[in-house]
């Protein structure tokens, strides 16, 4: 009987270890925002979700956003709730390629705590670094969140 119940044990761990992350999709308000017009793009542009009530993000876990848009290059930060908008603080990274699908994959190499926004930032610069003189918009659809395998 105990060598059954191992061998169930071992099967089910075996089956989860297999099965993709639950993930959670973020409910917010998205919106946008853009600088001038210049080369044909925006300065600047941003595309956000404010998330109310502010979230923790936990150390290892995924954020997988769907863009829309011609954007090439983008910068994601993550908000926290007494942070001012204009602030570059809580920038994941570096710059993030955005794939031809428009699905970015971030893992978070550490925890994010009372976050009120996610915001992706495209056009030709974010926070007065060059991102690139062609590089197009990019608009959030959504976002979902799940803990990394």
């Amino acid at each position: 009987m105990k060598k059954t119940i191992s061998i169930v044990i071992l099967t089910t761990i075996t089956i989860l270890s297999h099965i993709p992350a639950f993930a959670e999709p973020l409910i917010g308000k998205i919106g946008s925002s853009n600088g001038y017009k210049s080369h044909g793009g925006y300065q600047w542009y941003v595309s956000y979700m404010d998330l109310n009530p502010p979230r923790n993000f936990r150390q290892g876990e995924q954020i997988k956003i769907k863009l829309l848009g011609d954007a090439k290059l983008v910068y994601v930060r993550l908000l926290q709730k007494d942070a001012p908008y204009t602030s570059s603080e809580g920038i994941i990274d570096n710059i993030v390629h955005v794939p031809s699908g428009g699905v970015i994959i971030l893992k978070l190499q550490e925890p994010y705590l009372n976050i009120k926004q996610v915001s992706v930032h495209s056009g030709h610069e974010a926070f007065q670094n060059l991102i690139d003189v062609s590089n197009g918009n990019a608009d959030i659809v959504s976002i979902d969140v799940s803990m990394g395998n």
